[in-house]
């Protein structure tokens, strides 16, 4: 071949080839559709187009062994293009995304293509590949008419792959293989071919799920209530949702109910699941939320899960550990869901600062930052509920403190914001300056739950003062605020309060026990007492002064307010279980121990006198225990142990022998005991809405519990009932102690 056939070679090849490969091997007319007419009428397997772009021209080379003229495999560092099998109408965008990142460094560095250093192989754009495909995919939908469907609540997700991020690290599979790969397209386009039936397969093999999503959603009145209840309480302190989007898809979901996204419905209803618990003082959407709790989880645990590895099933997995313990729905396991929560969310790279992640937008970096940091809460503090160890370690995540923004200064676009200094308050002004104390309290959490830790008196006291410093800062934050325009509200501050507070107390408890007998603790047990007195009063600022009536007439209870003036963490605590039930029954079965042991102490001749505020707050939690019980609570041993002490220190104060103190405890106890039994049985009583879905079977609570019948005192009863004044077991310090271990020989 001359020098001037081969420039008109070159000439040839460099112009840009718009017919499939197939029709140009073949020498006949192409008519460019995807597939082309020419390859469905032949029925060829695939009809692939070259790729095209400022990038894509390729040099001519001579002909031989190492080079040969098919264009299919003229060069091995040819990008692989998405084909379309003959007879489909439909590619998969998400293959194609992936076959073209193939070759992007798992840093996020710099693409570069694996071959590109040899000097007879071509360089490629990235973006010219992007933009190729695009140009693919809308002429796939232009040729056969395949728009986006319709969205159907009873469809699996699709997958957001600009938000979901895998970063494996060195010891992951994918760094065992080379990352080089033989880009032909024949294989390639097998390998497509393949993938697509094996998700054909899998949807075959799919159980049918027999539950029915969505099907609870009460009228639009009531909605708005349960989610202005959420996002008034809950959000304001654990940043989830990005509100002007929530409420965005809320008012399209009222325009077509039918057509919403599987994963906002879920949001939706665990949003309502939290909100109820404040929705009245009666907790009249109880059985609701925990039907909304339960889809949740029907939902989470589907096959598929990798199409839930997006922000949207992050939020939705964040929200049931929130409504799992407001609806007390094995809320003792939270920590275990927690668990899978932060690994699902280092799977997806959240523990990595979206500074050192392939650049995203303002929007996203600052969605992934606070979803990062409500985990590391919600992590901590279910690590201090459950007692399990908090698995967090700063070593190992380096994503920012969120920033300060609103969020309807955060929008989905390439616009940055600026970030509005410290001082102005923000949507996240709280959030951010709770995150200030996270190194004082996580450092509490490891020394009482992590093993091997040196527990020692001085180390108790070292943490105390570093937790101190950081709550002191922490609070001339929150009032630095209160001087401007806009301020936390009741709730954030109550809240947060009572979230940093309880730590005090944990760290304490452990010396409460022993100080009752050794004075080298008595800074212990005098811290124990006096947070106490402070979180209860935080939560029912009247205590103090003016408890509640011990106990009311069982039918006068629904005619009374159980919080005052629908306090909003008054309620929520009344009604929810989790941490707002244990940090006020913790707090209330301290004192109550206080103010049992001084009394015995007591040594003067006249009658002990107790210190009425704190008399007042262990009165009144035994009313609010008794609430709880009206309201859904299932637990009658607190109340049960919580009346009896009481009991016993009102016996001591009034100076009653031993004998009549014991028989006023059975007779309390008794009287107490049957009034739960008759508020339980109003509890298994259907209502009017759950008449059709209760079963017909009724529970035999006579025979069951013989509450009917006369229960006679018996002496050798009392060290089997009542023998409850152990305080390391009530305290928790001691594992395998009976709950009621001592004897009446110790009053």
């Amino acid at each position: 071949m001359d020098e001037s056939q081969s420039i008109k070679t070159d000439r040839r090849r460099r112009r840009p080839a718009l017919s499939c490969v197939s029709c140009r091997r073949s020498k006949i007319r192409c008519d460019r559709n995807l597939p082309c007419g020419a390859c469905v009428r032949s029925k060829h397997k695939t009809c692939v187009y070259e790729p095209q772009g400022r990038h894509s021209e390729v040099t001519s080379a001579p002909v031989g062994p190492s080079h040969p003229a098919d264009p299919l495999s003229a060069v091995d560092s040819e990008p692989a293009v998405s084909p379309v099998t003959s007879g489909s109408n439909h590619t998969h965008r998400g293959d194609a995304l992936h076959e073209d990142h193939s070759t992007l460094s798992l840093n996020g560095s710099t693409p570069v293509d694996s071959t590109s250093s040899q000097s007879h192989g071509p360089s490629f754009d990235v973006r010219s590949l992007l933009d190729r495909i695009k140009d693919l995919e809308r002429r796939l939908e232009d040729s056969t008419g395949n728009h986006s469907p319709q969205k159907n609540v009873g469809q699996p997700p699709t997958a957001e792959p600009d938000l979901v991020a895998t970063y494996p690290s060195q010891s992951h599979w994918m760094n065992q293989i080379g990352s080089r790969r033989e880009k032909k397209s024949e294989p390639i386009a097998m390998v497509n071919r393949c993938k697509a039936l094996a998700r054909t397969v899998k949807a075959q093999r799919m159980p049918v799920q027999n539950v029915k999503f969505g099907t609870n959603i009460p009228p639009r009145e009531v909605t708005d209530q349960l989610i202005d209840g959420y996002l008034r309480t809950s959000e304001t302190v654990f940043r989830i949702l990005h509100i002007p989007s929530f409420r965005r898809e809320y008012e399209n979901f009222w325009l077509s109910p039918d057509s919403a996204d599987l994963p906002f419905l879920i949001q939706l209803q665990l949003v309502m699941a939290i909100g109820a618990s404040v929705y009245d003082d009666h907790y009249t959407m109880r059985k609701s939320a925990m039907q909304w709790v339960y889809e949740a989880q029907c939902w989470l645990i589907s096959p598929v899960p990798k199409t839930r590895l997006t922000i949207s099933g992050l939020q939705v997995m964040l929200l049931l550990c929130l409504a799992q313990e407001t609806a007390s729905v094995g809320q003792d396991l939270v920590w275990i869901s927690v668990g899978q929560v932060m690994r699902t969310a280092i799977y997806m790279g959240l523990h990595r600062d979206p500074k050192k992640l392939p650049k995203m937008n303002q929007f996203r970096s600052e969605i992934r930052r606070r979803l990062w940091n409500t985990i590391l809460e919600i992590a901590l503090q279910t690590s201090v509920d459950s007692g399990g160890p908090p698995l967090i370690y700063a070593e190992q995540y380096d994503t920012c403190v969120p920033a300060n923004f609103n969020d309807d200064q955060l929008k989905d676009d390439d616009t940055p914001v600026a970030v509005s200094p410290p001082e102005k308050f923000t949507d996240m002004s709280v959030a951010i300056a709770f995150r200030a104390s996270f190194p004082a309290r996580l450092a509490i959490a490891r020394l009482l739950n992590e093993i091997g830790t040196q527990n020692t008196y001085d180390d108790t006291i070292r943490l105390h003062n570093q937790l101190s410093a950081a709550y002191k800062s922490l609070s001339q934050q929150l009032q630095r605020f209160t001087l401007g325009d806009r301020q936390p509200t009741g709730f954030q501050r109550r809240l947060v309060d009572l979230l940093v507070r309880r730590y005090f107390m944990a760290l304490h408890l452990p010396y409460f026990g022993p100080a009752m007998s050794e004075p080298a603790y008595a800074f212990s047990r005098k811290t124990v007492v006096e947070i106490s007195a402070k979180l209860y009063s935080t939560v029912f600022p009247a205590a103090a002064f003016s408890p509640r009536p011990l106990q009311s007439q069982i039918n006068d209870l629904s005619q009374m307010s159980i919080v005052p003036d629908g306090d909003d963490l008054a309620r929520f605590t009344t009604c929810a279980a989790g941490f707002a039930r244990s940090i006020l029954s913790q707090a209330s079965m301290a004192i109550g121990l206080d103010i049992q042991n001084q009394l015995q102490e007591d040594d003067s001749l006249g009658p002990p006198t107790p210190r009425a505020d704190l008399l007042n707050i262990f009165r009144d939690s035994a009313a609010w225990v008794y609430r709880r019980i009206y309201v859904g609570e299932t637990n009658v041993k607190g109340y049960l142990f919580s009346l009896a002490l009481l009991t016993h220190i009102e016996g001591l104060v009034k100076g009653l022998k031993r004998a009549e103190i014991a028989d006023s405890i059975i007779e309390v106890g008794t009287k107490s005991m049957r009034d739960c039994v008759e508020l339980l049985k109003r509890q298994t009583v259907p209502q009017p809405d759950e008449a059709d879905t209760t079963n017909n079977a009724q529970l035999d609570f006579d025979a069951m519990m013989a509450v009917d019948q006369d229960w006679e005192y018996d002496s050798t009863m009392q060290n089997v009932l009542f023998n409850f004044t152990n305080i390391e077991s009530v305290l928790g310090m001691q594992t395998g102690s009976d709950m009621m271990g001592a004897d009446f020989s110790q009053w």
